[in-house]
């Protein structure tokens, strides 16, 4: 195999995996965001979208172009740039990609935010001017939504709820199928394998199961706590949580902090303080029960409580 082909059917297969990382994280960020207050969670979620974007287009431009050059170091140094806008309209020169004007103020926002916002609170300037990539992501949604966001009212924030964040994995998703689709017609055309993503990857959500918002996931969970709290769940794991401990008195009250904290690590952080309260409170041998915890989790190859000599 030559040098360009292991470059482009390898490391740019690996690119590939590391652009629908970001992709994953970016609008995974954006699912957890429960509304629009905090410019850092904004950040988040401009910054890996845009990053994944940016590599895609670039690994579908390789594959397209580079046969095409004959100066190597000239073709590399095109390559780097942070405009999503130049990069995209340099490759839709050959491979026409129809999107709409909600998609092309899309790819001016991520751009003026990488170009801009990303590094703008290290200047004394922005005193003046704070939450810029929070305000220009509000502005956004408000415009191709047709809705207002509140991001400042004691009592009437703006939810992030599924109609918005199905709207931003839609808007996403007609950017990337399209060039994923270049990159696999290329890919095709030179016979390389650089389209392949690996099952159950992050990348293999975005590139092979094309879903771009979480709600699935969300139903998914929803559907085991169901059936770990039913008769139905006899597998050695239910039945060591089932009969092998007791549950802690966690508070009715906020079981919908309980649920969120499943799929949320801020959540999970947030609850931390209240199980360690609950350890002192009513757990007599806490490395025991740590113990049983994770064993839950284990792959348990016993069935729960076999091998225990019977009573006569």
């Amino acid at each position: 195999m030559r040098a360009d082909e292991f470059w482009k059917n390898f490391n740019l297969g690996t690119e590939l995996d590391i652009a629908g990382r970001f992709l994953y994280d970016g609008l995974y960020a954006f699912h957890l965001m429960e509304n629009f207050t905090r410019e850092e969670d904004a950040f988040e979620v401009l910054y890996s979208v845009a990053v994944g974007i940016e590599r895609l287009i670039k690994i579908a431009l390789i594959l397209s172009d580079h046969d095409k050059s004959t100066d190597q170091e000239a073709f590399e140094s095109e390559l780097i740039t942070h405009s999503h806008q130049d990069l995209l309209h340099r490759l839709t020169v050959s491979h026409p990609i129809n999107i709409g004007k909600v998609h092309h103020d899309f790819i001016a926002m991520l751009a003026t935010f990488y170009k801009s916002r990303r590094y703008g609170r290290y200047s004394l300037a922005s005193v003046t001017a704070p939450a810029k990539e929070r305000d220009e992501l509000t502005a956004f949604l408000e415009k191709h939504l047709g809705i207002e966001i509140d991001v400042s009212t004691m009592f009437g924030v703006t939810q992030n709820d599924l109609r918005i964040k199905k709207f931003l994995g839609k808007v996403v998703s007609k950017l990337v199928l399209p060039i994923y689709e270049i990159i696999y017609k290329e890919a095709g055309r030179l016979n390389l394998y650089t389209h392949e993503i690996e099952y159950g990857t992050k990348a293999s959500k975005i590139f092979t199961f094309k879903s771009f918002d979480f709600y699935k996931e969300d139903i998914l969970q929803a559907e085991l706590l169901t059936y770990f709290m039913s008769d139905k769940a006899t597998g050695p794991n239910s039945q060591l949580l089932r009969e092998g401990v007791e549950a802690l008195p966690f508070d009715p009250a906020e079981e919908q902090d309980y649920m969120l904290a499943l799929r949320s690590e801020r959540k999970k952080l947030m609850i931390l303080d209240q199980l360690e309260a609950l350890y002192e409170e009513h757990v007599s041998d806490v490395s025991d029960r740590l113990d049983l915890m994770m064993a839950s989790y284990a792959n348990l190859d016993y069935a729960f409580g076999e091998g225990e000599e019977e009573e006569d």
